[in-house]
């Protein structure tokens, strides 16, 4: 599956004094995660341009570079992420903490030898853009896996005081990173749901979208949820699950085609115009959820991708519950009149729970390496992280609806309203007495990311 071109992968490693490893550490580091990764160390050359403390290796298709300087210099990429949802919620500190960093160990992961940046646009173009840059989805995550362990490797040997994923604009605590990284589950450190805010004008209310930093990545888009009645968490959840969605089918959603974890979920996809930097936009509506009072929507579907299996389905749409009535039948048409007057009032969706919480699975599995003899015995990449840590790291940005306060007041959505069957709008409208009886609110566990959108991590 083709992605948008990712010239290279890259961390940075903070610090607030200069602590660099041992080259030869690196250099062991180096060849044991490149292996893992499927590239055997017959295959890794070592580059002239390395030095004692900074490794630069090529290793089959791969250039991994892992550089140790002082001083810091705060770029552009970190300012990007400190204003990420996530790091001004669950790590407000590290605005000022940026003041006292004084040394970076950037890992970075290429396509080609000569930095990207430093080719002239002509010999770019000779090129082609899929000899300098990741452009299919397997090769991308091969490049991910390859800077993730490196990079988790040296937070764990070290003393960081913040780790930057650069991919997805991620700033995390140490331990949060190491958490992420050693998760089964990497779209949670590979996309970063970031909410923000938008008052509809006629109401006032403050309506929050969704958009997945880092999602062009995956799936050659950029991904997002439009500003809505909806939970954060279950926005950001919608996020992730496309990704996956996308990733174990090796293929896109089709346009205007819709996937659901199962019969009472579905969401569109509807894709927009590219941008002017060559990206077009994925929006994911959701057209049928009853849970959030969101009762089938226009959805011109004719497929569905049940936990990430694609099977055939019928268009799904609100006409279809009309079909079989006479509009000359005076029943019949009592009863067209009421669908139409249930479809006008169905209320805003409800800010209840999200759906069921998935298990985060932390496993890595080991990594081969010299034993140090001279270094702290920092935890290895085969050992597993307390869950808490990546569990916590969930809890955040739920209290999106509430903190955009600039925003106005936030929704308070009427419950939705119970649907009837044909048979029994028949017997009501015989009767002239259709109605409708709101339900009470089913109760739901919280939902996969509902944790990381309901409070702040602890600091």
């Amino acid at each position: 599956m083709k992605t948008h071109p990712l010239p290279s992968v890259d961390s940075q490693i903070l610090y607030k004094r200069y602590q660099p490893l041992d080259g030869e550490e690196i250099k062991a580091v180096i060849l044991a995660v490149a292996e893992k990764a499927g590239v055997p160390q017959s295959a890794c050359q070592l580059l002239n341009t390395s030095d004692e403390i900074d490794k630069r290796y090529l290793c089959g298709k791969f250039h991994i570079l892992v550089t140790q300087s002082e001083p810091f210099e705060q770029t552009p990429l970190i300012d990007a992420a400190l204003e990420t949802y996530y790091a001004r919620t669950a790590f407000p500190e590290a605005v000022d903490l940026m003041y006292d960093i004084a040394a970076c160990t950037q890992v970075s992961v290429r396509k080609s030898v000569i930095p990207t940046d430093s080719l002239p646009d002509n010999l770019k173009t000779f090129s082609g853009v899929e000899n300098i840059a990741f452009c299919e989805l397997e090769e991308t995550l091969q490049a991910m896996e390859i800077a993730r362990l490196i990079t988790t490797i040296i937070v764990e040997r070290s003393q960081p005081e913040a780790v930057l994923w650069a991919p997805s604009r991620f700033l995390l605590k140490p331990d949060a990173f190491s958490a992420l990284s050693r998760a089964s589950n990497f779209d949670d450190l590979y996309l970063l749901p970031n909410p923000f805010a938008q008052q509809d004008p006629e109401t006032g209310e403050r309506l929050i979208g969704m958009e997945g930093t880092g999602a062009q990545w995956l799936t050659g888009h950029r991904v997002k949820v439009l500003p809505c009645g909806l939970p954060p968490e279950y926005l950001a959840e919608i996020i992730v699950a496309f990704a996956k969605v996308t990733r174990k089918n090796d293929q896109m959603i089709d346009d205007g085609d819709v996937f659901g974890r199962n019969e009472n979920e579905k969401i569109q996809v509807i894709y927009h115009d590219e941008d002017d930097d060559d990206l077009s936009t994925i929006e994911l509506k959701v057209v049928h959820n009853p849970d959030y009072g969101i009762i089938r929507e226009n959805a011109s579907a004719i497929y569905e991708y049940h936990e990430g299996v694609r099977k055939e389905t019928g268009p799904q749409t609100m006409d279809s519950e009309g079909a079989g009535l006479d509009p000359n039948d005076p029943v019949d048409a009592a009863i067209l009149e009421r669908l139409q007057d249930m479809k006008d009032e169905t209320p805003a969706p409800q800010t209840a729970e999200g759906p069921d919480e998935e298990t985060l699975e932390l496993e890595m599995s080991g990594l081969d390496l010299p034993e140090q003899s001279s270094t702290p015995a920092h935890a290895d990449a085969s050992e597993t992280v307390p869950p808490s840590t990546a569990q916590d790291l969930r809890e955040t940005i739920a209290e999106a609806s509430v903190r955009f306060e600039d925003t106005g007041a936030a929704r308070k959505p009427s419950p939705p309203t119970n649907r009837m069957s044909l048979a029994e709008l028949r017997e009501f409208a015989k009767q002239a007495q259709v109605s409708t009886t709101p339900p009470g609110n089913a109760g739901k566990s919280p939902g996969f990311l509902s944790k990381l959108f309901k409070r702040k991590a602890d600091r």
